[in-house]
């Protein structure tokens, strides 16, 4: 084998969709290893290698539909690879590039790009503060507005013939005196205990004051850092900026609290203890439980310091190993593993 085929991943897809409309649709591949009686599966079921490739057409169900790739010898799984395939009509794809939080510019060029990913071409019309904005041949969109002292919104709308939409708001306050703010941490959190940080153009240090819920923030070297915390799952975050000792702006941003599900990870390395008996271990943790729970095929498994391990019964085949992190938000986390045992 050639030390470029080396490098190659064992199980190499060729080609599968990201999304389709279409009720089936097929995987295919190569596989890169010369050893004889490799065995395919795709969501445990047996599928043909010729020659090195395979190529399976599978049924589709709306909305995600997932995929996990294995192929193994007849000792060991050598390989997996997953695939996500979203089938039915997305929305049109809508990115905005940065703008500042605030500025002491007149005028903000808000820009990005607005496509239609679906396979059947539509019209995508784009909207900002119900004004048509046009849209160039590559994609892309470029739209200059004079700002108003105090904060500005954009509500950009992208939407195509059959009304699926992307929204995207902006908001950015302007005033002449004002040092140009980005902002980092904000929008949706994790974690009720949060990080703001900031870069500021144009800040004097003599004259300006930038506060936080009414406290003046240390700047150093135009950057601040600010540890923040809610207790609700929506929160206005109050900003101000002084000149002189003089207040002249005031603005305001919201910060959401979705938790996310635990973390869950499972060691590559299964340890056979006999030939139907398997040892597995893995981690699990929380941004905002400190007791997560962990099952394994629905019987749960006391983790120590986040670790926890399981010893498992085989049976010959195919045996599908279940994994689940829960948190007391009632999230939850899945890991499927697959082992295989010859007879």
């Amino acid at each position: 084998m050639s030390s470029d085929a080396a490098e190659k991943p064992l199980i190499e897809i060729t080609s599968c969709p990201v999304a389709t409309t279409n009720k089936k649709m097929v995987i295919a591949g190569i596989i890169n290893s010369e050893e004889p009686n490799l065995e395919l599966f795709i969501n445990s079921e047996e599928q043909k290698i010729h020659n090195g490739r395979f190529m399976v057409s599978l049924p589709l169900e709306d909305g995600a539909n997932d995929f996990e790739i294995t192929l193994a010898n007849e000792i060991e799984v050598l390989a997996r690879e997953k695939r996500s395939i979203f089938c039915g009509f997305l929305p049109p794809v809508l990115k905005v590039d940065d703008i500042p939080t605030v500025t002491a510019s007149k005028e903000i060029t808000l820009s990005g790009t607005a496509h239609d990913v679906n396979q059947l071409k539509s019209l995508i019309t784009l909207k900002i503060n119900k004004e048509t904005i046009e849209i160039d041949s590559d994609g892309t969109w470029s739209k200059s507005f004079i700002l108003k002292q105090g904060e500005n919104l954009f509500d950009i709308l992208l939407y195509d013939s059959a009304l699926r939409k992307s929204v995207n708001r902006r908001l950015v306050a302007h005033h002449p005196k004002a040092p140009e703010l980005r902002l980092e941490g904000l929008g949706v959190i994790t974690s009720r205990q949060f990080e703001l940080n900031g870069y500021l153009e144009n800040f004097d240090y003599n004259k300006m004051d930038f506060k936080i819920h009414n406290k003046i923030i240390p700047i150093v070297d135009n950057t601040f850092k600010y540890m923040a915390s809610i207790r609700t799952d929506v929160a206005e975050i109050p900003f101000s900026i002084d000149f002189n000792g003089r207040h002249i702006l005031s603005f305001s941003r919201q910060v959401v609290f979705l938790p996310s599900p635990p973390t869950v990870t499972v060691d590559d390395e299964i340890k056979q203890i006999s030939a139907t008996h398997c040892r597995i271990t893995g981690t699990i943790s929380d941004e905002n439980d400190v007791d997560p729970k962990v099952y394994v095929n629905n019987k749960e498994v006391l983790p120590r310091a986040g670790v926890w391990t399981v010893t498992l019964y085989l049976e010959i085949g195919i045996n599908t190993i279940v994994i689940e992190g829960k948190n007391q938000s009632g999230l939850n986390k899945i890991i499927k593993k697959k082992i295989i045992v010859h007879e």
